[in-house]
């Protein structure tokens, strides 16, 4: 495998957890770490399955959520380890007190620093900490018109259901 594939597989794992999260699919952010990983992750610190358990916890009342990854900066330390650092912006949109109401908008700027490692062919995180550089809280009013598609935080999204709107 060439640097290049490697690097690509590393955003690749990036882009999923960003995915996972966003989606609540518990299952997928556990698969972008080791077993045996650390994450520091605000007040959480502790293994992949701790921090599926924390995730389910502070995002129960979040109706939508979005991560951007950015600036992914590799830099390999050895055949099957890598430094990365990747910025993260993130939108967690609080579910409103009354439908229709305001919501309170969460903006966090934030940096991934990670150290990547190639177990059994696949790269993975081993660690992470999370940098946080600013959270803001912005109250707003959504205004996404109801019969527009909008985004689900499960299985029922329509970016696992893209085989159906295939054309024959």
């Amino acid at each position: 495998m060439s640097r290049a594939e490697d690097r690509f597989e590393i955003q690749d794992v990036l882009f999923r957890y960003a995915r996972a999260v966003d989606r609540l699919d518990y299952d997928a952010i556990a698969a972008c770490y080791f077993d045996d990983a650390v994450d520091v992750h605000g007040a959480y610190t502790g293994d992949a399955g701790g921090l599926v358990e924390d995730i389910r916890a502070r995002h129960r009342t979040i109706d939508s959520s979005q991560h951007f990854i950015s600036n992914v900066l590799v830099e390999f330390t050895g055949e099957h380890r890598a430094d990365v650092e990747s910025y993260c912006l993130c939108f967690l949109r609080q579910q409103p007190a009354e439908p229709g109401g305001q919501q309170d908008l969460a903006v966090i700027r934030c940096r991934y620093v990670d150290r990547f490692e190639r177990r059994e062919g696949s790269w993975g995180i081993a660690d992470r900490v999370v940098v946080f550089d600013e959270s803001r809280v912005v109250p707003i009013v959504d205004g996404l018109a109801p019969d527009w598609v909008a985004s689900r935080r499960d299985g029922t999204d329509p970016v696992y259901g893209r085989e159906s709107r295939s054309p024959a």
